[in-house]
């Protein structure tokens, strides 16, 4: 069995193993929502909130930019104020951080681009993928690689560049 496990880490072609399969409808703003790895919310939420929890398994997290909520499991819910990291996609968030391995958040993408006029967040982010590696199930609110968060930021902060 662990040669198995071995084997399956060896092969891997991103940074990022499967999430939990299956998404279910937030309670909050009726959005699908993805489960996450138990190990994801035990590394990103409070002390004091995990503390209220048995079991870290089988919660769902909201990416919806307008929802309160972050991760939930039922009627368990947390939000912003249970988390450990500001979670970046959210509205309003400060940093909002798009990259948590490798330090990159939408002010870090425009100020770049305002003095270069353009970016190298994803260029940067694969290379570091590379090496040393990453570890978005860990560090990513959502559990997963974060390249296609940064790449609607960079529309997104590319557009509001033209669009002014």
């Amino acid at each position: 069995m662990f040669s198995r496990f071995k084997a399956k880490e060896e092969n891997r072609d991103n940074c990022c193993t499967l999430q939990p399969k299956g998404k279910i409808t937030c309670p909050e703003c009726g959005e699908k929502a993805k489960g996450v790895l138990g190990k994801t919310f035990e590394a990103l939420v409070k002390d004091d909130a995990k503390a209220k929890f048995n079991c870290f398994d089988g919660f769902y997290y909201c990416k919806t930019v307008t929802c309160k909520l972050v991760y939930f499991r039922g009627d368990e819910i947390l939000t912003q104020k249970d988390m450990s990291v500001v979670v970046g996609l959210k509205e309003g968030a400060t940093p909002a951080t798009v990259c948590y391995c490798f330090g990159w958040s939408k002010e870090k993408i425009k100020a770049e681009l305002v003095t270069t006029g353009q970016t190298t967040a994803l260029e940067d982010i694969k290379a570091k993928m590379q090496n040393p590696g990453c570890a978005c199930e860990i560090l990513n609110p959502s559990g997963g690689c974060c390249l296609g968060d940064v790449g609607k930021a960079i529309k997104e902060l590319t557009k509001d560049k033209t669009d002014s």
